[in-house]
């Protein structure tokens, strides 16, 4: 199993990836203290592990982070990611578009 975010968390994130630019710059320096202001904690044992750890994809945004407009048009689809585990328990539809966080 996953450290997965939660969907309070993720609301979080991207309402502060699309508004703040405080939190983009903290976000950009370092995802996993930005998370943690948000409520997320990866336990130890999954920090770092390839598929157990969901900020390790935060923190390798191909060509940094996504505008704030590309993120807040693709906040309703990462969203709705949570919908479709909450029906199938499929974990792996939880790794967020990664390529709405990315700039290029």
């Amino acid at each position: 199993m996953t450290s997965i975010i939660s969907v309070e968390v993720a609301r979080e994130l991207l309402k502060h990836l699309a508004h703040d630019d405080d939190f983009r710059a903290d976000f950009q320096k370092n995802p996993r203290a930005a998370l943690a202001k948000l409520g997320h904690e990866t336990p130890a044992a999954d920090r770092g592990a390839e598929g157990r750890d969901p900020v390790l994809p935060l923190a390798r945004l191909r060509g940094g982070l996504a505008s704030k407009d590309k993120i807040a048009a693709a906040t309703d689809a990462m969203l709705a990611t949570y919908d479709t585990y909450a029906r199938t328990g499929d974990e792996s539809v939880l790794a967020f578009h990664q390529f709405d966080f990315c700039a290029e």
